[in-house]
C-alpha cells in the first residue's frame, strides 16, 4: 500500500476517533470505527475493548474486508463483518462511525425510521434514516441483506440506525462519518423530545 495513503488514513481514523470520544455520543468501550485505505482492500478499525478516547497510533487494527488481521497487536472490533462489506458493496464509503448513541437508540426502538424534523437534516441528509431490525449483537452475514436493502432502497442515505443497537454512520472520510453521527444523535433527540411535546400537546 502507498504509505502517504496509509498516513492520510490513519490520520483520519485517530482524528475521528478522538472527535468522537469528546463528543460523548458514545460511552465506555462500545462502537466501532473504521477508515478505508484507499487503493487497497484493507481498513482501519479500532481494536476491541478500547474506548474510542483511547485509540492511538500503537493499538490501530489493520484488516481486509474479512476482518482477517493484517497488522496490529490487538483484536479487531467484532463489526468488522459490517464494515468491511460496506466497503465492499459501496465504493463510495471512506468511513465509519457506529455508536450506542442513547437518543437513537430509542427512536431505533418505536420508530421505522429517524425523521429529517430539522431544516438543517434535510438540508444535510436528504433522506430519512431507516431502522434496521438486526437481532444479532454484531451484524452477521445472515443480517447483511437486511442491512443492503436499507440503504439500497433510500439512494444518498448516509447512515442507518440498528434496532436497540445504535446508529451507524457513513462517509468520505472518518471525520465526516463522524460528524454525521452526531448529527444523527442530534436529530433523535430533537425527534424524540418532539414526540413528547406532541403527547403533552394533544397532537
Amino acid at each position: 500500500m502507498s504509505s502517504t495513503e496509509f498516513v492520510k488514513a490513519k490520520n483520519d481514523f485517530l482524528e475521528a476517533a478522538k472527535r468522537t470520544y469528546e463528543s460523548g455520543i458514545q460511552t465506555g468501550t462500545g462502537g466501532n470505527l473504521s477508515t478505508r485505505i484507499p487503493g487497497t482492500e484493507l481498513m482501519i478499525v479500532k481494536p476491541s475493548g478500547f474506548t474510542y478516547g483511547s485509540c492511538t497510533e500503537d493499538n490501530l487494527c489493520i484488516t481486509d474486508f474479512d476482518g482477517n488481521l493484517v497488522d496490529g497487536k490487538f483484536k479487531p472490533t467484532r463489526e468488522c463483518t459490517l464494515h468491511g462489506n460496506l466497503y465492499k458493496r459501496y465504493p463510495e464509503i471512506g468511513g465509519i462511525v457506529h455508536t450506542h448513541s442513547v437518543y437513537s437508540i430509542l427512536v431505533s426502538m418505536y420508530f421505522d425510521q429517524l425523521d429529517l424534523v430539522t431544516l438543517h437534516t434535510e438540508l444535510k441528509f436528504k433522506v430519512p434514516m431507516p431502522v434496521v431490525d438486526v437481532t444479532t449483537q454484531s451484524v452477521t452475514p445472515e443480517e447483511l441483506p437486511k442491512v443492503f436493502a436499507a440503504i439500497d432502497a433510500n439512494p444518498g442515505v448516509m447512515g442507518f440506525l440498528l434496532k436497540r443497537h445504535g446508529l451507524v454512520a457513513m462517509d468520505k472520510t472518518a471525520v465526516k462519518a463522524g460528524q454525521t453521527a452526531e448529527l444523527i444523535e442530534e436529530t433523535a433527540q430533537i425527534l424524540w423530545e418532539k414526540r413528547k411535546m406532541d403527547l403533552l400537546l394533544g397532537k
